[in-house]
């Protein structure tokens, strides 16, 4: 699709069915925008790229003033939905939040776990933050996991203009080794077939402690355990990458991980704390807390500290 093709359409389709319903409400700020429609949390529509890609947003509006903008991006596996609970928390503040689907997750296009070049992902932050701005209005940013590194690169790759980053157990760098037969078959795969898929092994019992909580969220059947050769050694040269640029980032900055963590390694986190250039940073550990720290059994406490560093950071000073 050519780039002068790029755009917004309210066309809620597939890669799954879902019932919509139009509410006539266009975005903020921009009324040539089509309108969000309704799903089964929040409001979504897709964006249109230049590749052809189509990326799935929802947006979760505050019910009074809005006070600034929110842009969410989920970790490996997931989808938009599963931050229903964080949205809703975070318009408690005034912030509209938008989340999006990765490529290859939820209702986004491309193969499940993958996607051709880790830039796309930039890419795709990029213009979901572009659409989300509103004039006048303070950018924030929050990534779990995958999300949480790809947040961090977008802030040192493009230098945009975001007023704080609340950055969660991300994955610089994993706490465990993948199996070496795993690893021994992506890298022949690298040479052949570089979409070659492998499942993960990623179970709730390492994302949290609260079985019910996970059972009770949106769409379970847009979650998988999906990761192609390809997408990991972008992402594995990513958290490398992101760790040695730390001294890049400048924004204000809160990281979050929970100290039982069996997925990415809190260690890295610390290393990158210890980097980032921010004279704004935060670094927060939880006791006890698995990797999905929103999602875990003290997941208010989390939320509620995440909203306190916010709303002390939120501002409607308009430019001049």
């Amino acid at each position: 699709m050519p780039a002068s093709n790029e755009g917004v359409t309210s066309d809620i389709s597939p890669p799954s069915n879902l019932e919509t319903t139009a509410t006539g409400a266009a975005m903020p700020g921009d009324a040539s925008l089509p309108p969000f429609e309704d799903c089964e949390e929040g409001s979504g529509r897709f964006l249109l790229r230049g590749d052809g890609g189509r990326v799935f947003t929802r947006m979760f509006a505050p019910e009074g003033e809005t006070r600034g903008v929110i842009v969410i991006t989920h970790g490996l596996g997931e989808h938009s939905g599963r931050y229903w609970h964080v949205g809703r928390r975070l318009n408690a503040l005034g912030l509209r939040a938008m989340v999006w689907d990765l490529r290859g997750h939820g209702r986004s296009s491309g193969a499940r776990g993958d996607a051709e070049e880790y830039r796309v992902l930039i890419d795709d932050l990029e213009a979901v933050c572009g659409m989300s701005r509103e004039a006048g209005l303070p950018l924030y940013l929050f990534g779990h996991s995958m999300g949480g590194q790809i947040t961090l690169r977008y802030l040192q790759e493009r230098r945009p203009d975001c007023a704080g980053a609340v950055i969660a157990s991300p994955w610089l760098r994993l706490a465990f080794e993948p199996p070496w037969w795993k690893l021994a078959l992506a890298r022949g795969a690298m040479a052949i077939f570089p979409r070659f898929v492998q499942e993960t092994g990623n179970t709730w019992s390492r994302l949290s402690r609260d079985f019910a909580h996970m059972a009770s969220l949106p769409d379970l059947h847009l979650t998988h355990h999906k990761i192609s050769a390809r997408l990991y050694f972008a992402v594995r040269a990513g958290g490398e990458a992101a760790l040695a640029e730390a001294g890049m980032v400048e924004t204000p900055l809160l990281l979050v991980h929970g100290d039982q963590d069996p997925v990415t390694s809190h260690a890295a986190t610390v290393e990158f704390f210890d980097r980032a250039a921010s004279r704004d940073k935060t670094l927060r550990f939880f006791p006890g807390v698995l990797h999905e720290t929103h999602n875990d059994l003290d997941r208010e406490m989390v939320l509620g500290e995440i909203c306190d560093w916010l709303k002390r950071r939120i501002t409607t000073t308009k430019p001049e």
